[in-house]
């Protein structure tokens, strides 16, 4: 058990499907896809609170294992509370550094904003 395990919260992707509607449109539709442990904190830095006063969404920073199907711009939601996250960075650009232990490597970093699924 890793002290990383207390801040774990059950996530699952959000897959977007769009079918012909018959009428010449499309029906979107939002499916549950992977599911993943995600060790999220909401990013309370000044500069991230100075922004919330501008009207920008609430940042949050996010780590989940590098085997996490997840990139920029998707939709993820957090299956205790409900809650429906966009990835606003590349996952991918972001590693431990290699003074890091294994599990801090094993883990990719991103930030998310909370946001519904659009329709």
């Amino acid at each position: 058990m890793s002290l990383l395990d207390d801040f774990a919260s059950k996530c699952v992707l959000m897959e977007k499907t769009r079918t012909p509607d018959g009428a010449g449109g499309y029906i979107v539709a939002w499916a549950e896809g992977a599911e993943f442990l995600n060790y999220q904190a909401l990013d309370t830095s000044m500069e991230a609170r100075r922004a919330e006063k501008e009207g920008v969404t609430s940042v949050y920073s996010a780590l989940v294992n590098k085997t996490v199907p997840i990139e920029y711009n998707d939709y993820f939601r957090d299956t205790s509370t409900g809650n429906t996250y966009r990835v606003t960075s590349n996952p991918e650009e972001k590693a431990a550094p290699r003074s890091a232990g294994a599990t801090i490597k094993a883990l990719k970093f991103f930030t998310a904003e909370r946001k519904e699924l659009p329709k």
